[in-house]
């Protein structure tokens, strides 16, 4: 008797489910059967920080063994147990449980976009869209901290009513992406605020509802209580205004981009489907005005100030349009609810999106046959210094030298920005400390500094320096990339 109620839910959400048993394993058997190297720089820097915090049995991330007070320590951190447990290698392990996180937030956004539009053939839509956006089906196959937050938001959103799952989805999007991981609490607050006014809601009514609110903010709030008990200042400097403030208010480290990037960008991961949502938008401002449903309408568009946020930023960086996919995608297709009546319209409608979406995503552009990554002259390098160097000094290419210098002068950098060089990868790989050198003049006085066997990397165009360091000798040549050790004079 127990059985029946689950057996008839997955027959009556058999297409969803179905369409991501395909989509999982399409993917997932192109991470098992063409494994590649982590790339740089995200996927390589969560790796490489998973790993410390698991090895020095941490709850603060850490890179090359100093405290990362940037990011919150979930995503790394279970990276770091994945990568650790799991009997496959980490490039493939790893990936494997961020697509398994992407599966769980599109079973999300399914849930969340049939209760809007009581229309499972609208939400599975969503999700299929969704699913074949570039961005998303990228973001599915390699390390990130998005999926963790669009998780966290979608979750407390579905879970909102109940406390202790939303508590647990709230914490996801906070202990993952921080500040920006209270954004669910934060419009349902002002939502409560609203209705409150709007709808003559009584006190106590609404204190009901914001009581819960403000006690989950209260809990996760003790993290970062914790945090600058422990920290001070640095906690304060690196976390709040490096990694929040000076992302809004500046482009920092090359993240550059004009006025209307995200929106030219939305259209470019999106194409035809956003031109759609106008009339999406107009026929549920109708609808929730003249039912007089505020709530309907502000989960409808409850990711849109998100969006009007992004735009006012200045630093432009591709994945953080990320959380909004599933939110456009049902603004593309929800007009389809207030044409149902019309079945032939509706029917045919229905029929040529999907012919559209398997002809750009299965015929013309295979989304699952795409690759992110593969071996590099710096990864080469790394894997082959690991058992010869006993530490990595890496001179910056020149080019990239120039950048730096200039993005220092402009205050465009943050505290971390000279961490990761430009291949953190060579950190990962090489399971050595790496120093990532800015300044070519200082080779000479670190050479007579480092202990023997300490290697150097340079890039063309900077080894024909190296002969004016008598204790280095040539290890190997990697294309553009050569590895030279100290020895005893």
């Amino acid at each position: 008797m127990k059985k029946e109620p689950l057996l008839n839910l997955l027959r009556s959400h058999f297409p969803v489910i179905l369409f991501l048993i395909i989509y999982t394993l399409l993917i997932g058997w192109k991470l098992t059967a063409h494994p590649a190297p982590f790339y740089d720089w995200d996927e390589a820097i969560y790796a490489q920080v998973g790993r410390e915090m698991v090895m020095h049995r941490s709850v603060i991330p850490l890179w090359q063994g100093a405290n990362w007070l940037d990011k919150p320590p979930l995503a790394p951190l279970a990276y770091g147990v994945v990568e650790t447990i799991a009997p496959l290698s980490p490039e493939i392990s790893t990936r494997l449980f961020t697509l398994a996180l992407s599966a769980v937030t599109l079973i999300l956004a399914y849930v969340l976009y049939l209760r809007l539009s009581r229309d499972k053939i609208i939400a599975l839509l969503t999700v299929i869209i969704t699913g074949f956006v570039p961005i998303f089906v990228q973001r599915t196959q390699v390390l990130n901290v998005d999926i963790f937050l669009l998780l966290g938001w979608l979750g407390y959103l579905v879970f909102y009513e109940d406390f202790w799952p939303a508590t647990v989805f709230l914490a996801v999007g906070v202990l993952s992406k921080s500040l920006l991981g209270f954004y669910p609490v934060g419009l349902l607050f002002l939502y409560y605020i609203f209705e409150h006014y709007y709808k003559k809601r009584s006190r106590k009514y609404t204190l009901s509802k914001l009581k819960p609110l403000l006690w989950q903010v209260l809990i996760l709030a003790a993290w970062y209580l914790a945090m600058t008990a422990i920290f001070r200042g640095n906690f304060i400097k690196y976390h709040f205004f490096d990694s929040h403030f000076k992302r809004v208010t500046a482009s920092i480290e090359s993240h550059f981009g004009k006025r209307t990037f995200y929106l030219d960008l939305l259209f470019s991961q999106m194409g035809w489907i956003l031109i759609l949502t106008p009339v999406s938008l107009l026929f549920i401002v109708k609808k929730c005005l003249k039912t007089k449903n505020i709530g309907q309408l502000a989960f409808s568009l409850f990711f849109v100030p998100w969006f009007i946020f992004l735009n006012l930023t200045k630093t432009k960086i591709a994945w953080y349009l990320y959380p909004l996919f599933p939110q456009f995608a049902y603004l593309g297709i929800s007009f389809l609810e207030f044409i149902k009546k019309n079945r032939p319209l509706y029917t045919v409608l229905i029929i040529l999106i999907v012919v559209i979406l398997f002809y750009q995503n299965i015929i013309k552009t295979p989304f699952f046959k795409g690759s992110y990554s593969g071996i590099e002259s710096n990864i080469e390098m790394a894997r082959y210094a690991a058992s010869r160097c006993k530490q990595l000094e890496v001179l910056i290419d020149p080019d990239t030298r120039k950048t730096h210098a200039v993005l220092k002068s402009m205050n465009l950098l943050i505290s971390t920005s000279e961490w990761w060089g430009n291949h953190p990868s060579i950190v990962y790989y090489s399971g050595r400390h790496v120093d990532f050198i800015y300044n070519p003049l200082s080779v000479a006085s670190l050479a007579k500094n480092v202990p023997f066997l300490s290697c150097f990397v340079f890039y063309k165009g900077d080894s024909s320096s190296v002969p004016s360091v008598p204790s280095l000798s040539l290890l190997k040549d990697f294309g553009g990339l050569t590895l030279y050790q100290k020895n005893e004079l």
